[in-house]
């Protein structure tokens, strides 16, 4: 459910709220697509509404934040529609047409997407991303693979807006379709990261170690993602 929150004397934004029999405390996080909060089942308003207030501080911050980068870097921006590939913001033109396809120019910084049904065009995009992502992590993992001497069983690109990558014990990794929005510095880093489950599957020192042997500025690909990682979710 969605409640209100007073931002100014002429301002407030809506939290999207969500019930938990997991959580035992109320929890509040933010991204590009709004404000979520988590709150244990039967919690007593009063105690939601302290909460918020001794958050207040902090979620005008973030909003102003999100509403600043919603502004330079949106998808939506003068009315137009914006994506990522290989780390570079490109304008979106749909056109209808007899057969799918996409034509890149780079030269102006813009893709037009050629589709049978515009009312499906977000669907086609990220089939175009799917089929970009998988060209780019193919030809890289097997380049990495070979300089860090492990194998994996299995490779997918999926439709996942919270994990990157992921590596199973069995040695399957999984990779998100939008992975191809970032600069190829980024890529790298999560396939390395996904690799290095092959050796070590956990996040201890000695994983570290294997990834800062393949790439010493992976702190700064860690923040990178943070920071930039909700832009370019469809």
């Amino acid at each position: 459910m969605l409640i209100s929150f007073t931002i100014s004397k002429t301002e407030y934004i809506y939290l999207n709220k969500k019930e938990s029999k997991r959580a035992s405390k109320i929890s509040l996080m933010a991204n590009i697509n709004g404000f979520f909060l988590t709150v244990p089942v039967n919690s007593n308003d009063a105690k939601l509404n302290n909460f918020l207030q001794n958050k207040k501080n902090w979620i005008t911050k973030t909003y102003e934040y999100y509403k600043k980068f919603n502004s330079n870097f949106g998808k939506k921006y003068d009315d137009k529609f914006y994506i990522y590939y290989l780390g570079e913001k490109y304008r979106v033109d749909i056109a209808k047409d007899v057969v799918n396809n996409a034509r890149i120019s780079t030269s102006i910084n813009k893709i037009t997407f050629h589709v049978i049904n515009k009312k499906n065009y977000r669907k086609y995009i990220k089939n175009w991303y799917l089929k970009q992502t998988s060209i780019v992590i193919n030809e890289r993992i097997n380049i990495f693979s070979t300089l860090m001497n492990v194998k994996y069983t299995r490779l997918k690109i999926k439709d996942n807006s919270t994990r990157w990558g992921s590596c199973s014990s069995k040695g399957n990794i999984n990779f998100s379709l939008y992975l191809v929005a970032f600069p190829i510095d980024i890529i790298d880093y999560v396939i390395i990261h996904e690799l290095a489950h092959l050796k070590e599957f956990n996040h201890s020192k000695k994983f570290w170690e294997i990834v800062m042997n393949m790439d010493h500025d992976y702190k700064e690909k860690i923040s990178y993602l943070k920071q930039y990682g909700n832009l370019v979710i469809l």
